[in-house]
């Protein structure tokens, strides 16, 4: 299964700072305020934007601003699914949405591909094939575009299985995901979120930042790549548990980094 951190890297921040207000831009103005709440050195940012010109996830104008691109601004769109109603969890007619990849690929091709169905909460049933339940609320044309978008080689083949075998049924739905580890994982999540609102009132704002920056954005990176799996291969308690704590940690948090950017001087 797929693993997933979020850390705070000089890329993470970056983009997450250009995703926290709907102009999707940051100016080198700023970096001096980002270099002190993250102790990340100004040249590494420097060098971290010109890496995300380069691979066409952020533009600059040559006056200093640089902008999501639409590129980046369709991976922010996926990323913050988790606040929309975007499964069925009752209701699943059995049917699975397939992927099959096929043989020959380069490892930096397929290594993107995997990420791209993993995100999309995608597990192996068989070899090349990769499945989830076709519970997702998206029409499947709209699930091909936003795969092919966010990365999946050319050459892959998405179709929905209606018929499956019972013995394949009760192995993916019982084999694919670790239910246990995930829903301990949104355990552990909760109590640190918890834990961060109760004291945020209480440290620097420099620590405040970077707390909400990190530990936000890891619960939301959670979240958007959660396998949205039907009731009747994942009860979803713990899922809606972290859904609801993270609504009002990203409430707090955004509200404590606009109050910032807004001395900085961006509305």
């Amino acid at each position: 299964m797929y693993q997933f951190t979020y850390e705070p890297t000089p890329k993470n921040v970056l983009l997450d700072l250009m995703g926290v207000n709907k102009r999707h831009e940051l100016g080198t103005s700023q970096l001096s305020f980002i270099s002190d709440a993250f102790d990340i050195s100004i040249n590494s940012l420097r060098v971290t934007l010109n890496r995300l010109v380069s691979t066409e996830l952020v533009s600059h104008d040559g006056r200093g601003v640089y902008r999501l691109t639409e590129k980046a601004i369709a991976k922010r769109a996926f990323i913050n699914r988790w606040q929309h109603d975007t499964f069925h969890y009752e209701t699943w007619d059995g049917s699975w949405l397939t992927c099959h990849l096929p043989k020959g690929i380069s490892r930096t091709v397929r290594r993107k591909s995997l990420s791209v169905l993993q995100w999309y909460g995608f597990s192996v049933g068989l070899d090349h094939l990769w499945v989830r339940p076709n519970n997702l609320k998206l029409a499947h044309t709209e699930i091909i575009a936003s795969l092919d978008t966010l990365g999946l080689e050319v050459g892959a083949n998405c179709f929905v299985l209606h018929e499956v075998p019972d013995s394949l049924v009760s192995q993916w739905g019982h084999q694919l995901w670790d239910i246990e580890r995930l829903d301990s994982e949104y355990d552990d999540l909760v109590r640190s979120l918890e834990n961060s609102l109760k004291t945020l009132s209480n440290k620097p704002i420099y620590t405040t930042l970077s707390e909400t920056c990190r530990l936000g954005g890891e619960a939301i990176h959670r979240l958007a790549i959660d396998p949205l799996l039907p009731k009747i291969i994942r009860p979803q308690e713990k899922y809606q548990e972290l859904k609801n704590i993270v609504r009002k940690y990203d409430r707090v948090g955004r509200n404590i980094w606009l109050e910032q950017l807004k001395k900085l001087g961006v509305d």
